[in-house]
Order: C-alpha cells, then sequence, then structure tokens
C-alpha cells in the first residue's frame, strides 16, 4: 500500500523503504486453525538489535487443545543483571535468570524442535518473530520462517468498538478467570490467555472466518492541533491506528514533524508530552544508546514511572517504529 503525504514529506516513504528490515518471515494470516503453536517470549526491551529475550514459552494446539508445552527462562549472553524495570513488569528476577535459566543457544534450537513446522500463534505476534527470527539466525544460520497469525489484529477487527485490544484489555472483556492481568508479562500465562482469547475470537466471528484485506471504521477522527491526517489512508489493523504516540530525542531519518504526519495518516495521534493517553513513546536512536549510559530523558523517566504504575505505554527505538510503519506502507 502506497501512502500519499505532502511535498515536505515526500521523500519518507523512499528513506523507509531503504532502511526495510532484511527479514524473510513466514505469512501472516488470518484465520482460525486447530492444529498450531501458541508462542510469547519476554525480553529486556523491544529492540532485537540491542535487546535479549529472557523467556520463550509455546503450547503445542492439537484439535483445538493443549496437548504438550515449552518453556524456560534464558541466560543472556554477557549476562550482567536484569534492569529493576523488567523484574518489577515480569516478576522475573537476575536469581531465577542465573538459577534456572539456560543459554540462549540451547534455548533458540530447544524452541525450534518444539514447534516443528506448526503455524504460530501470538499476540501482536510481529514483535516476538523478530527476536525468534534474529536469535535462528544468529546461532543456527537459519530464517525463521514459520506462517503466523496475530490475535492483536483479529481482536481489532472483531471488536471495532474497543478503543485497546491488550492481553489485559481482552482479560476484562471476555471475563477470563482463569488467569488475571497480574499473572501477565510471563511467557507461558500470555500463551495460556491468548490460547484463550483466540478460542473465544472463533466464536464472534466463525470457524470459517478470514480477514479482508482492508476494512475501515469511519468513527475514528484526528483531532491533533498541528497535523492534519488524511481520513481515507486510514488503516483500523495497523498497530498505530487510533494510538497516541509521543518523540522525543532527535530522529536520524525524518524530523518529529514528519514522523507525526505519517502516525496520523495511520490514524494515529502524535502528542506532545506523556499523559495518560499515551500508548507509545518513539526514542531518537543516538538518544537511547546515550541515555542507557547516563539517564533518561524526563520523557523516558516519566513513561516507565507510567509503566510500573500500570499505565500500558511501549518505549520504541526509531527503528522499531520505522519497522512497524512498514507494515503501513
Amino acid at each position: 500500500m502506497q501512502i500519499e503525504i505532502s511535498d515536505n514529506t515526500s521523500s519518507i516513504v523512499d528513506t523507509i523503504k531503504n532502511s526495510k528490515s532484511t527479514r524473510q518471515k513466514g505469512k501472516s494470516l488470518t484465520q482460525f486453525i486447530d492444529n498450531y503453536c501458541v508462542v510469547d517470549v519476554e525480553t529486556t526491551g523491544l529492540d532485537p538489535k540491542r535487546d535479549d529475550i529472557i523467556e520463550i514459552s509455546a503450547l503445542r494446539i492439537r484439535n483445538s487443545k493443549i496437548v504438550d508445552k515449552f518453556t524456560t527462562l534464558i541466560v543472556p549472553e554477557n549476562f550482567e543483571g536484569l534492569p529493576s524495570f523488567i523484574t518489577s513488569l515480569t516478576g522475573i528476577t537476575t536469581e531465577s535468570i542465573l538459577l534456572e535459566g539456560i543459554p540462549i543457544e540451547s534455548a533458540i534450537k530447544d524452541f525450534i524442535s518444539f514447534i516443528g513446522n506448526d503455524i504460530i500463534l501470538g499476540h501482536n505476534i510481529n514483535f516476538d518473530i523478530n527476536f525468534l527470527y534474529d536469535a535462528l539466525a544468529k546461532y543456527t544460520n537459519q530464517q525463521f520462517d514459520s506462517d503466523f497469525i496475530d490475535t492483536l489484529k483479529i481482536a481489532r477487527y472483531a471488536l471495532p468498538e474497543e478503543r485497546h485490544h491488550r492481553l489485559k484489555d481482552l482479560i476484562n472483556i471476555f471475563s477470563i478467570s482463569d488467569i488475571s492481568e497480574h499473572d501477565l508479562h510471563r511467557s507461558i500465562n500470555d500463551c495460556k490467555v491468548t490460547k484463550i482469547i483466540y478460542d473465544k475470537l472463533r466464536k464472534i466471528l466463525g470457524s470459517d472466518w478470514e480477514c479482508p484485506s482492508t476494512y475501515s471504521n469511519s468513527k475514528y477522527k484526528f483531532n491533533a492541533k498541528n497535523i492534519i491526517a488524511d481520513e481515507n489512508k486510514f488503516k483500523e489493523n495497523h498497530i498505530f491506528f487510533d494510538k497516541y504516540i509521543v518523540f522525543t530525542g532527535k530522529l536520524n531519518r525524518l524530523t518529529r514533524k514528519s514522523a507525526a504526519q505519517l502516525v496520523a495518516d495511520i490514524g494515529g495521534h502524535p502528542q506532545n508530552g506523556i499523559n495518560s493517553n499515551t500508548d507509545f513513546l518513539v526514542v531518537g536512536n543516538f538518544d537511547y544508546v546515550k541515555n542507557l549510559k547516563d539517564g533518561m530523558s524526563s520523557k523516558q523517566k516519566k513513561a516507565i514511572e507510567k509503566q510500573l504504575a500500570g499505565q500500558d505505554i511501549k518505549i520504541l527505538t526509531e527503528d522499531v517504529f520505522l519497522e512497524q510503519l512498514e507494515q503501513f506502507i
């Protein structure tokens, strides 16, 4: 799909295409099947180039029933301990990693052996795939090319009236009592709740349903003060659709204004500062590296404070932000 934007941002599409990831992933499927593996990873951050996998889990599903499971903690290379906010978010401690974890090379090989040739299922599964793809390439020189189904995409289609479709939101929407939102951010629990949600969505849409290639919802309006969005370009199944996004630091490949324009044309809401509505904070790559060593910007600190208080704000590097935009382009 092509984005049409104003002259002052016309070079952005080429810039993003030139920086496109070389990952050769499997096919994205939107349908209901009976045999597959549910997959989830926990990581130290959101960028596969800089952050590490610390836990992998999978459930093998046959005839829509759980028949086997795989789960392991992982000791990253050159491990020096987990950041405190990761422990607060996941409950995974440095001690548990050292006591129960196995090396990433062994973990990724065991995981691939477990899933075999299955289609994989996950919630916002592209996030998990990016980490798994890079780990498999590094340690086995193979491509992670399993076809995949994203329950986040299906949930957005099935429940268009809901503003959020996070796992914790869907737990409340579907009144799931097996697992509470306090049990999330451990990969085996996320796998279990994702499987339950997939079954709930099947009941809503029917077993024979397949998602149309495009769909829209005219009730959403863009109200930013300084950016004018083209509502004809809205993409409801994009991760940034109807999401509130803040930028901080210097972006290397486009200006903040240009980035905000692209977000607006997807149907998102660029913001000037972090507040209770914020869904994403995008941090320029230079600032990301610098701040890891010397501290964090006020926006980063505020975002992490709100994360620890229970708000679901995701902090993205510029690279990850551009990769997500590529799904729209």
